[in-house]
């Protein structure tokens, strides 16, 4: 039987796992939740992940929540061949694919957090200059990390970048990315455009949240 996968699709962290499992070829039964109706809050959900949060794995009994942590399950128990590349065994190359994940759950990640969730549910009519600065301060951080390699966290494509790319993908809905002081996220940003499982997967991500984002903009601006 297939991992079942609780997923919207306009969730970086979802959308992050689903590319990782197109990469791994790793078949999920996939399950959309409707966060608007709480859904996710419900206590039958909540049993399965006690966050209360998108997404989580359900593979055969066992229940998983927080898209680093299901990445890292999932690499480690289906990766096959591939799992060396997405999460290398070399210990110190580990740690700072690990350090970049952090870096996501609770910088990056965070940031974008908190203008989608005021804008959806708070009536927030646009992002304020400190949400902005927020957001230009990650991408500064991001900058720093792409002077030590090519990806993220090391010279390849590891389950860090899926993650960055889709957080990403959501912060340029919100604040368009200075290429010229940040030429390195610019040259890897294109990269990660190109593998097929951002184009599979987090471009119509990409799609939904923008739709959903206009649509709240538009009713909290009347």
């Amino acid at each position: 039987m297939a991992p079942l996968l609780f997923k919207i699709d306009l969730s970086p962290p979802a959308n992050a796992v689903r590319m990782l499992a197109d990469i791994i070829g790793l078949e999920l039964e996939l399950k959309d939740v409707e966060f608007l109706k709480e859904e996710h809050k419900s206590p039958e959900y909540m049993k399965l992940n006690p966050e209360g949060v998108v997404p989580t794995l359900v593979d055969d009994g066992f229940s998983l929540g927080e898209s680093h942590a299901i990445m890292i399950y999932m690499v480690s128990k289906y990766g096959g061949d591939k799992s060396e590349l997405l999460y290398p065994s070399d210990l110190r190359t580990r740690a700072v694919v690990n350090q970049v994940l952090f870096f996501d759950a609770s910088v990056l990640f965070v940031k974008n957090k908190n203008i989608s969730k005021a804008t959806i549910f708070d009536g927030l009519k646009a992002p304020t200059e400190r949400h902005l600065a927020d957001l230009e301060e990650a991408f500064d951080m991001l900058e720093r990390f792409l002077t030590r390699n090519s990806y993220v966290a090391a010279d390849h494509l590891t389950i860090a970048d899926l993650s960055i790319s889709c957080t990403l993908t959501f912060s340029l809905l919100i604040k368009e990315l200075d290429t010229e002081k940040h030429p390195r996220i610019d040259a890897w940003y294109k990269k990660m455009q190109q593998e097929p499982s951002y184009k599979k997967i987090a471009v119509p991500g990409r799609l939904a949240a923008k739709q959903t984002l206009d649509y709240f903009r538009q009713k909290n601006n009347q």
